[in-house]
């Protein structure tokens, strides 16, 4: 039996984003046959105990001592520090490890961020990272949906080329590494300006088995209406308040609707948005509700409108495929990549009118032909099958592993 080390900082089960990453691949790593041990946090160590695993998992605790964990919820900036220091202190545990077991390959998952690297290159083994994103930048065109939140946003530009340049765990990484995942067209170009010799793409998210629905049913659309979902954290770069400004471009069509599922730092401006635009008829607000919750909407509304202004490749955009929503979205980074002409409509972006234009064009070329979005449900749910964990790890292991 061949050993696999994995690397993942965020890995829980039953939570989406990287700590779904971070969870999945060391267990379905050890569905394949493989060895697995995991180095994470220890914090995760109650949740991933509520949960039965495969007997040859084996995670591994690493703790930073108790004023340095405390760093992780400080800032932005501690909380990167933070991460540093708990690779290098991940990296003694795993030279010891290593040592004793010999791994066959080591591999990175969890943060899926390239300037951040990881130490584990320099283990005697192949090292693997990704799928990982990192070189996808805001434009500066649309600055005006973050408001307050673009100062913040450019300071993250510049911690990232930093980083790219003065990481030691990032540069001598990449450029080390058996393989390079990448995670959007982005971030490939990135990994390549670095010195990368081995590189790829493939997204960096994927869909649980169980996730989708017992029955499939294609949307179809009730003629004269349309009704949209957006889910998500509101943050600056999610851009919900662009898409906002394209419903006030749809008030025309009152059976076109939008229901916003999510909270965050940014909804006394999306309230405000609302009632400036007067969309209080065909926009609503959901708030926080549970996953079950989510999948109910997946399975009966007709479109997803997504426009992240900055994403590795939002998660949210397969999800919904996996119940047959075709999606709506603009030509930008990973959502650019993982919609298709068959499985939605990808608009240019250029500037935010042009953005705007595309997209309140799209949206009521859907609402005037419900045959083309049942189309379009068929194709996105065929797409959203072929990223199931289960066979996108498959396919990734044997693309990218050296065993």
């Amino acid at each position: 039996m061949k050993r696999v080390l994995i690397s993942a900082f965020a890995c829980q089960p039953n939570k989406g984003s990287e700590f779904s990453n971070g969870w999945n691949w060391p267990v379905r790593l050890a569905n394949l046959g493989f060895e697995v041990h995991c180095l994470t946090l220890r914090s995760h160590q109650p949740f991933i105990e509520t949960v039965e695993v495969p007997p040859n998992l084996h995670f591994h605790y690493v703790q930073l001592p108790f004023k340095l964990q405390a760093m992780h919820r400080l800032s932005q900036g501690t909380m990167y520090i933070h991460y540093i220091l708990w690779q290098r202190l991940a990296y003694r545990y795993a030279k010891g490890l290593h040592k004793k077991l010999k791994f066959d390959v080591v591999h990175h998952v969890s943060w899926g961020n390239v300037q951040m690297g990881s130490f584990l290159y320099k283990l005697d083994a192949p090292f693997i990272i990704g799928p990982a994103g990192g070189g996808q930048e805001a434009p500066e065109a649309f600055k005006k949906y973050f408001m307050w939140g673009w100062t913040a946003e450019k300071k993250r530009e510049k911690v990232a080329d930093w980083l790219i340049k003065n990481n030691p765990a990032c540069k001598k990484m990449l450029r080390n590494a058996y393989s390079v995942i990448a995670a959007n067209k982005d971030t490939l170009e990135l990994v390549k300006s670095v010195g990368a010799k081995n590189y790829s793409i493939a997204f960096d998210h994927s869909v649980p088995d169980e996730f989708f629905p017992e029955k499939f049913v294609p949307k179809s659309p009730v003629p004269g209406t349309l009704r949209m979902l957006w889910v998500g954290r509101f943050m600056p770069r999610k851009g919900l308040l662009m898409t906002l400004d394209v419903m006030a471009r749809l008030k025309k069509y009152p059976n076109i609707t939008l229901t916003v599922l999510g909270d965050g730092e940014m909804k006394n401006e999306v309230l405000k948005k609302i009632k400036e635009e007067g969309l209080e008829d065909t926009v609503k607000l959901m708030g926080m509700v549970p996953q079950e919750t989510v999948r109910e909407c997946y399975a009966t509304y007709d479109i997803f409108f997504f426009n992240s202004l900055r994403d590795s490749g939002p998660s949210q955009l397969i999800d919904a495929m996996a119940y047959g929503l075709p999606v709506v979205t603009i030509n930008l980074h990973g959502q650019g990549s993982i919609v298709s002409d068959e499985t939605g409509v990808r608009c240019k972006c250029d500037t935010p009118e042009i953005a705007i234009d595309e997209l309140e064009k799209a949206i009521i070329n859907l609402y005037n032909n419900p045959q083309k979005v049942t189309e379009m449900s068929k194709a996105a749910y065929q797409f959203a099958k072929k990223q199931s964990w289960s066979s996108r790890i498959e396919t990734l292991v044997k693309d990218h592993y050296p065993v």
